[in-house]
């Protein structure tokens, strides 16, 4: 009996050393190796679902082990621990040295699990580690979504097709310019860390702030929806005033930001247009009746104020000091008023009664300078 006890004892021993040592091959610290240093963020992570144990029910697990465990086939961690999205901390534990951990904002490192994948077998996420391109691993094959057409159903694709959707959006390209989100800097592609915290977050879908003020962070048109910001137009609010940008342009939680037009023909039945899945009454015909009429109301308006603009934009060309400086001022605070309108890019949609104000302004101003310049 007291063999059986030792070498029992033995065999723990060496199970234990062995399990240690496969640990430190790998060049893996272990999620609570990061806690000592970061431990704000440790225990925000502890909260969330990335670090939920994972309890597979299908049979076959290895297709699912690359995502939800950390270092899958060698099963270092049996979640999304730190080093998933990190990289192996090993060294970076051992001294600090911050060139030894991967910390950036690419959304490659959340793409590598949050995309639809079209392989036979997800093993190329398996490849995959911190720091890499996902286009640099052999035999990708992703499910493409086409940005100039409706983003696609993924009520059978797991895990979902964020990160395609987000590939082919605006928030992927890479213009000039300088933003803040949430008191951060942010200057290049919009990536999946700019709206999410990857640790935690008490908001829905762990975004980093309230959805709204997310959305006007970056986006103007929320001032639009608020009925407010044109000279001489006061406060005008409509029936989308208290709309959320996501409730139209996050349709099935599409990361294409656009919405379902209830006249698109190539949304199937089965499918909500973003008005009908906001609105109580499900009626596709009705909805687009209600958004045709909301555009021809617009466009009725907008097209004879387009014309008139250029005709007396000809007349100031040829003659500059025509108007005096009063109507000059005017002039410049009606464009200012209907560039608001034009860049909010939604005819109407987002607020009717706002842009119509601003047009029966902008109509009455044309008036008056007409009738010096004619």
């Amino acid at each position: 009996m007291k063999k059986t006890t030792i070498s029992l004892f033995c065999i723990f021993i060496f199970c234990l050393t062995a399990a240690g040592s496969e640990l430190t091959n790998t060049g893996y610290a272990g999620s609570n190796a990061c806690q000592p240093c970061h431990e704000d963020q440790y225990n925000s992570w502890k909260t969330s679902k990335h670090a939920a144990e994972f309890k597979p029910e299908q049979k076959d697990t290895q297709a699912c082990n690359a995502c939800h465990t950390t270092v899958s086939g060698m099963f270092v961690e049996n979640n999304v621990g730190c080093e998933a999205c990190h990289g192996a901390g090993e060294e970076h534990a051992g001294g600090g040295d911050k060139t030894k951990i991967v910390s950036n904002k690419s959304a490659d490192i959340c793409g590598r699990c949050h995309n639809g994948n079209q392989s036979d077998n997800t093993r190329w996420t398996e490849e995959y580690r911190p720091g890499m391109k996902l286009a640099d691993i052999k035999g990708l094959k992703l499910i493409p979504v086409a940005p100039d057409k409706l983003a696609p159903s993924v009520k059978d694709i797991h895990p979902s097709l964020t990160y395609n959707m987000w590939l082919v959006s605006g928030h992927a390209k890479t213009p000039d310019r300088n933003i803040e989100i949430n008191g951060k800097k942010w200057e290049g592609p919009v990536t999946c860390t700019a709206c999410h915290n990857p640790h935690n977050s008490s908001g829905k879908a762990q975004l980093v702030m309230d959805p709204m003020e997310l959305c006007k962070s970056c986006h103007f048109q929320g001032e639009v929806l608020k009925g407010f910001g044109a000279k001489g137009i006061e406060e005008t609010r409509s029936l989308h005033t208290a709309a959320a940008c996501i409730a139209c342009h996050m349709t099935e939680k599409n990361h294409l930001m656009k919405m379902f037009r209830p006249d698109d023909p190539n949304l199937a039945e089965n499918r909500l247009d973003s008005c009908s899945d906001c609105h109580e009454i499900k009626d596709r015909k009705m909805r687009t009746a209600q958004l045709h009429d909301m555009e021809s109301w617009y466009n009725e308006a907008f097209d004879p104020l387009q014309k008139e603009l250029k005709m007396i934009d000809e007349k100031l060309k040829a003659n500059p000091d025509i108007l005096n400086a009063e109507l000059k001022a005017r002039l410049a605070d009606t464009k200012d008023n209907l560039s608001i309108i034009i860049n909010d890019g939604s005819n109407g949609v987002h607020n009717l009664d706002y842009a119509l104000e601003i047009m029966s302004q902008a109509k009455r101003d044309f008036k008056v300078i007409k009738e010096v310049i004619k």
